[in-house]
């Protein structure tokens, strides 16, 4: 007969293998996020932003890197505004609610 500790054990390490096949899927998912919104940033924002660490070069001055703005403290629903209701000098970008959550997701991957 088992004992009790024993069964506690194998009972976590199955509910911990559970969570990781469940956590696979959705981790995957948010990195094909970060990743889209890493493609748009570079297409749409890195004419004036720094949007990658190793990116030096940037048409306009005293305009924020996106590691900066990463690290920032700014919430979701800072950057979303920030991304939808351009600032002078901001074009208007035309993203889908969805191309601004990939370009947020990438963003905040430098808080990381």
């Amino acid at each position: 007969m088992m004992h009790m500790k024993t069964i506690g054990h194998i009972l976590t390490a199955c509910l911990l293998s559970a969570g990781i096949v469940i956590a696979g899927p959705v981790l995957a998912q948010e990195d094909a996020e970060r990743l889209q919104g890493l493609d748009l940033s570079r297409d749409l924002c890195s004419g004036c932003h720094v949007v990658e660490e190793n990116q030096r070069s940037v048409l306009i001055d005293g305009v924020p890197s996106f590691p900066t703005l990463g690290r920032s403290g700014r919430s979701n629903a800072q950057l979303r505004v920030w991304l939808n209701e351009p600032h002078p000098v901001m074009p208007q970008m035309p993203l889908s609610a969805r191309e601004v959550d990939a370009v947020i997701a990438y963003i905040r991957s430098f808080a990381d």
